[in-house]
């Protein structure tokens, strides 16, 4: 959500977590700013986080994981930030 275009595609769904995790196997993504359901469960958060870690660990190198989850939101939702330095965009239903 902090880059303009790349809040426009995640709105679009041209990309989605799976897709940026296998991004991060081939460069240094990691997952960044993205905005998940409000109600996501810590189990789900785990699981993402889990899988940030295994690919850290597999190509030995740093990954972040800056995962947001916003209150009162859920899949299909618009962010409503006011923010400078985020964009707004569309929340998605995890995988």
């Amino acid at each position: 959500m902090e880059d303009k275009l790349l809040a426009q595609r995640w709105a679009e769904s041209t990309y989605s977590i799976d897709s940026l995790l296998a991004y991060s196997s081939v460069c240094g993504t990691g997952l960044d700013t993205v905005p998940l359901p409000g109600d996501i469960s810590t189990e789900q958060i785990a699981r993402i986080l889990g899988d940030v870690a295994s690919l850290a660990v597999k190509w030995s190198k740093p990954l972040s994981a800056r995962l947001q989850p916003i209150p009162n939101k859920r899949a299909g939702d618009r962010t409503d930030f006011q923010s400078p330095y985020l964009f707004n965009t569309t929340v998605h239903a995890l995988p």
